[in-house]
């Protein structure tokens, strides 16, 4: 009579295993009373409904709170794509959807926070999986407050990580997912799911406990459920946790950046970091005159928090922002009259003043460099490389750079450059391959030709010879030929002619120097071949005319360097004279 006049016949039919030993033992009025405690329980369920980029309804279905500050859960399919979401509560009441807390695609399960001013009514999770045998009830939005949910019977279960998977009697259709499944006593027990098997009747329902794995962790800002969802993300719970994810943030993600540097102030605003992070997110839109501000709350933050980002480390992060935006002026017409190398330099200043750390030192070094302020840069230079934990290539390379620019002993210049080699990092990459290229080039202006190309082949041990290209070759030619390294040139001048998409010019440059190592026959043949290329070139007559006249040959040698005589080079007289 209970169920009848509650028009629930169809629950006393699936019941009567149950109700029958409770009428016996006369308890069938405290069985009504457990049903009774869910009269309340549609409150906490919601109607969710999300939206394209422009606003176009996507998808909408069952949601419910799990949190009396406003978190709930949904299906994720539901959320996959989303720009903007909503819930309506069972007063009919609008909230939006402030942040995804977290997602999971494999269980088709998203975690939001709605923004509803708190002390909604909400699920409690169980500790304990649920029991077979024992009726659950699955609910659906209403807007009808005591309309009771559907009973449901748990024929069997299996584990699914640390949680369980249960098999229910509930009609595998799409308008029964994502329902919440709570006990007699309200507690969220399992959210039904998709039963993917072929042909399968009945839904499965994940165990409710699940929910927990969903939360905002360091790592969100690389989880792919989570990027798939174009609303905001929720930082994590602790400051740690929420400054790695706020580093991981892809920076052209301009909404998730801005609101997660804005939550994390909110949540921690006499934190330093929260500032500094901010005023660079600025500095990357361009907008300099609010990342300026930041970083002066940052210092503000620092002097007056134990706890936070040092103020020497703030001003030196400003330096840096002043000395990048002074380098290359986002946009000159916009830019801040104060944001200076002078100020960047200033600020450094202030950052080794109240730590004299030696990374603060080689930044305000940098600020003298590019200020033109050689002698002043070499000396900071200088210092910075007697710090033998901060010393490095980097160092002594920016020492050898300033007192080059100075015009003193190119010698000192080449000095440092072998202390920059010799601190290179071992086995040296292509990162550090510069430097063999910078010293093989000081070493050529200063006339060891021999080192430099040392120098050379170093640096293509280190790129490889399938990386480099015939503008390489030729140069360890030109040093080759000067260090009367004929072979090794020879055969780096027939590299260039083999890689190079003009070759021309290198063949010329093979033909001259098969000339000047004796080898007339191989230069005649040489230049010939070029003439069918350049047949008015006067070096081609030039190397052939030599060529001949060095082997005796003075009739082809005069007529060949009369050729080139007629073509413009009037160098040739001289051999003209000698051949006659």
């Amino acid at each position: 009579d209970y169920y009848a006049s509650r028009g629930l016949g169809d629950v006393y039919k699936r019941q009567t295993p149950y109700i029958l030993p409770l009428l016996a033992l006369g308890t069938i009025n405290s069985y009504a009373a457990e049903i009774v405690k869910l009269k309340n329980a549609q409150t906490a369920v919601l109607n969710v409904f999300t939206y394209d980029a422009n606003g176009k309804l996507l998808n909408s279905g069952v949601a419910f709170y799990i949190g009396e500050q406003g978190e709930a859960v949904a299906s994720y399919h539901f959320f996959k794509g989303a720009y903007k979401a909503e819930v309506v509560d069972f007063k009919g009441k609008k909230h939006a959807v402030q942040r995804i807390i977290g997602a999971n695609a494999s269980t088709d399960l998203v975690k939001f926070k709605v923004d509803n001013g708190g002390n909604n009514d909400y699920f409690s999770i169980t500790n304990n999986a649920a029991v077979k045998g024992a009726p659950l009830y699955m609910l659906n939005y209403t807007t009808k407050k005591k309309q009771p949910g559907q009973v449901v019977n748990i024929s069997s279960d299996e584990p699914y990580n640390n949680y369980r998977y249960y098999h229910i009697d509930v009609q595998n259709d799409k308008a029964n997912m994502g329902r919440p499944l709570v006990d007699a006593e309200g507690s969220l027990m399992g959210i039904t799911q998709k039963n993917n098997k072929k042909n399968a009747e009945y839904a499965y329902a994940l165990d409710s406990r699940f929910i927990n794995e969903l939360r905002a962790t360091a790592k969100s800002a690389f989880n792919t459920d989570l990027l798939e969802i174009n609303i905001p993300k929720a930082l994590p719970n602790n400051a740690k946790d929420a400054l790695t994810y706020l580093y991981m943030l892809p920076s052209i993600d301009t909404l998730t950046c801005r609101t997660a540097y804005n939550d994390f102030i909110t949540s921690y605003p006499n934190m330093a970091e929260g500032y500094v992070n901010r005023a660079n997110y600025y500095l990357k839109q361009g907008d300099l005159a609010h990342s300026e501000q930041d970083f002066l709350l940052a210092a503000e933050k620092a002097a007056s928090d134990t706890t936070s980002m040092t103020p020497d480390a703030v001003h030196y992060q400003f330096s840096t922002a002043l000395y990048k935006v002074a380098l290359s002026p986002i946009d000159s017409a916009t830019t801040p009259s104060n944001w200076t190398l002078q100020r960047a330099e200033e600020e450094a200043s202030k950052a080794y003043s109240i730590k004299p750390h030696t990374l603060y030192l080689m930044h305000k070094g940098k600020c003298q460099y590019a200020q033109r302020n050689y002698d002043g840069a070499y000396q900071i230079f200088s210092k910075v490389c007697t710090d033998k934990q901060f010393a490095s290539a980097d160092t002594y390379y920016s020492a050898a750079l300033a007192l080059e620019k100075t015009g003193r002993d190119s010698m000192q210049v080449i000095t440092l450059l072998d202390s920059c080699i010799t601190h290179l990092p071992q086995p040296v990459n292509a990162r550090y391959a510069q430097y063999y290229l910078e010293r093989s080039r000081r070493l050529i202006q200063a006339g060891h030709f021999r080192k430099a190309v040392f120098d050379y082949n170093e640096y293509e041990k280190i790129i490889g010879p399938r990386n480099l290209n015939a503008n390489f070759y030729y140069l360890r030619y030109q040093a080759e030929t000067e260090a009367h390294m004929y072979q090794q040139a020879l055969d780096d001048i027939r590299t260039a002619i083999a890689t190079s998409k003009e070759p021309i010019p290198f063949r010329l440059e093979e033909a001259a120097l098969l000339l000047s190592v004796g080898e007339f026959k191989q230069a005649i043949e040489a230049a010939q071949k070029l003439l069918h290329d350049l047949p008015e070139n006067p070096d081609c007559y030039k190397i052939i005319g030599v060529a001949y006249g060095e082997q005796g040959n003075k009739t082809e040698a005069i007529k060949n360097l009369q050729k080139a005589k007629n073509l413009g080079d009037t160098s040739v007289e001289t051999f003209i004279k000698k051949y006659q």
